[in-house]
């Protein structure tokens, strides 16, 4: 299956380098489907037709697989993770909830909410590796969310003091599985950030990439 050509972050190209065939299948995949979802709130003009797009996506996530748009990459990419144990309403329907939450990004309960759903991405991952805890995934993906929304699409004083209540102490002592490597890369690239203070400052210094590429390799 073809990579749906929806563009997804530098970090997350980075880090799914660091997996296997399986898991770089299901990285393209999920944070395609991400980023399909996050384009309906970061373009809306009207927060209403944005909900509207949204209960489409709910529907067809829901819908048997021989009922969904065929031609849509973004499903298609979907279909074969469902083989190998991705509950796609069960697991993507609270990604979808988070985003409609982020239509308003000023309100801290709206933003915690967002938290939660986007943050079920990466516990989506779950399947592919038995001995994952989904609560530690749950907690990358959260943190995740947040950090990505303020580094890379917008800013308001509700998500910069969330990004700022992160834990970066319990974050740093996540371990996952070898397999999920590429979610562990993403965890420690928020941790590194969020730990050098605020969100004024380019991302990405050499140091930074250095110390993400020899934990991709050693895992440390």
């Amino acid at each position: 299956m073809t990579a749906p050509e929806v563009p997804v972050s530098p970090l997350v190209t980075l880090a799914s380098g660091y997996g296997d065939a399986q898991m770089r299948r299901w990285c393209q995949a999920l944070f395609a489907f991400d980023a399909q979802i996050a384009g309906i709130v970061l373009q809306a003009r009207e927060a209403m037709l944005a909900q509207i797009r949204l209960q489409w996506w709910h529907d067809v996530i829901a819908q048997p697989a021989a009922s969904r748009p065929s031609a849509n990459p973004v499903l298609a990419a979907l279909l074969p993770l469902e083989a190998e144990g991705l509950d796609l309403a069960g697991a993507l329907g609270g990604v979808i909830r988070g985003w409609e939450a982020a239509l308003d990004r000023e309100d801290p309960d709206a933003v915690a909410e967002f938290a939660r759903g986007r943050g079920q991405l990466l516990a989506a991952f779950a399947p592919i590796e038995q001995g994952a805890d989904a609560a530690d995934l749950q907690r990358i993906g959260e943190a995740w969310a947040l950090w990505d929304m303020v580094r890379f699409h917008r800013r308001t004083e509700a998500l910069d003091a969330a990004v700022r209540g992160i834990d970066t102490q319990a974050l740093a002592h996540v371990w996952l599985p070898r397999r999920l490597r590429p979610l562990s890369i993403i965890g420690r690239a928020v941790q590194l950030d969020i730990a050098q203070g605020p969100m004024d400052r380019p991302w990405g210094s050499p140091g930074v990439f250095a110390r993400l590429v020899w934990h991709g390799l050693s895992g440390c």
